[in-house]
């Protein structure tokens, strides 16, 4: 679990720094959060996913919202 949880902040904050550098706009960080939570739906049992659909669904609602 630790090496998932390693992995999703160091995803999350690439997401964020490309963000804030102009390197990836709104909509493409979207995009990539749509994919992750298309990934999730293939493993919706494994353990730690629903929480992982709520950290995915908080950025698509907060920083990277569709109207920000």
């Amino acid at each position: 679990m630790g090496t998932a949880l390693a992995g999703g902040v160091i995803a999350t904050a690439l997401l964020e720094a490309l963000y804030d550098k102009g390197l990836l706009n709104r909509q493409e960080a979207r995009a990539v959060l749509g994919s992750a939570m298309i990934s999730l739906g293939n493993v919706a049992q494994a353990e730690g996913a629903a929480f992982a659909r709520r950290l995915v669904a908080s950025l698509q609602s907060g920083k990277f919202a569709a109207r920000g």
